[in-house]
């Protein structure tokens, strides 16, 4: 029978973070299977792609973005995310409506009109055509010259609005380039709230739909319609509460414990759920919920369980990553954090 500390262990192996299950070989990979990877902090989002690689290699998860083999773009709730092309149109287009008028009530407040918001997005094409890639001031620059002010947060939410009316989406080295000429076929609701929801519940699951309405947007009777597309997702019920899963897809054996990950801060296994410190958290160590934010963002975790806080310390030289255990450590956890904290070095290196 599934406990609750095992849905710690079973979201580790599907998502591919077990150090025993199979990884992949190529960051593209690592996306499509996740549906997509939040990517708030740039530098430590290539980690998150990086340790699920069975090669954790920083130049591999680099060269994929530089060549447009994966896109980062605001897309679902919406916040950064790597996407695949292939698949950033109709996640867009299946997630936007739920926040569009967010995004239309907050242009308001800074001023934006309709027209304005139409008028930068045919400033930011021109600026782009030809294959151009320009960074964000570069973007704000081009605004200007045409008459839209891009001061405060104005810039911020007009780039926005150019991702999320799919016209951009990222380049290299953090820059912006539009997308090309949508030549897919109609968009197909259905179809693509069912192929979400199973990815979420493939990669993620065990899950709640709870936990798939704040990953993905969707409401409640979206995520129980495309539960029900997915006949060979798995209901599972522990401690009075409903989970769904693909079942364990990792294939490969159960971890020797201790184990350790060093997860940055918005790592899919902690921000891919409602309220992802219930199974992690079951030492009582951490805060309860991911909104409850540590002095320190980044989390390192021993055999799926929160036990305490990391950070990368800058200066010159030689990587070195402090550590804030929320409790004692034995000498073999202690030896694992150690372990993880390598495999972290030298994947920057």
């Amino acid at each position: 029978m599934i406990k609750l500390d095992d849905i710690a262990t079973l979201r580790l192996r599907n998502q591919r973070l077990g150090l025993a299950v199979p990884k992949f070989d190529t960051p593209e990979e690592v996306v499509g299977w996740m549906g997509a990877v939040q990517s708030q902090e740039y530098a430590l989002a290539k980690w998150s792609v990086g340790q699920r690689l069975a090669q954790a290699s920083q130049s591999a998860v680099e060269s994929a973005i530089a060549s447009g083999a994966i896109l980062r773009t605001h897309i679902l709730r919406p916040t950064w995310h790597f996407v695949l092309p292939r698949d950033i149109r109709w996640i867009t287009r299946l997630t936007a409506p739920r926040w569009a008028q967010v995004l239309t009530r907050r242009n308001m407040q800074l001023g934006l009109e309709p027209r304005d918001v139409e008028r930068a997005l045919d400033l930011i094409r021109g600026a782009l055509a030809g294959g151009k890639h320009l960074t964000r001031p570069e973007l704000g620059a081009a605004l200007a010259r045409g008459g839209i002010d891009p001061a405060g947060q104005r810039l911020a939410f007009l780039v926005m609005a150019a991702e999320t009316s799919l016209l951009v989406a990222s380049g290299p080295g953090q820059t912006y380039a539009l997308l090309p000429e949508d030549a897919a076929a109609p968009f197909d609701r259905d179809a693509s709230l069912a192929e979400l929801t199973l990815r979420y519940f493939t990669s993620h699951g065990p899950a709640t739909i709870r936990d798939f309405v704040w990953w993905s947007s969707l409401t409640v009777a979206d995520a129980r319609r495309g539960i029900a597309a997915n006949l060979t997702l798995e209901r599972l019920t522990v401690d009075g509460t409903d989970y769904y899963w693909a079942g364990d897809t990792s294939d490969g054996p159960d971890d020797d414990p201790p184990t350790a990950h060093l997860l940055q801060g918005f790592d899919e296994y902690i921000v891919g759920y409602a309220s992802p410190r219930e199974p992690i958290n079951l030492g009582g160590h951490g805060p309860h919920t991911a909104l409850n934010t540590p002095s320190w963002l980044n989390a390192f975790i021993i055999d799926g369980q929160l036990c305490g806080w990391w950070r990368r310390v800058p200066g010159k030289g030689d990587l070195r990553v402090e550590t804030r255990p929320l409790r004692d450590l034995s000498k073999k956890e202690e030896s694992a954090l150690q372990e993880a904290v390598d495999r972290y070095s030298t994947f920057t290196h």
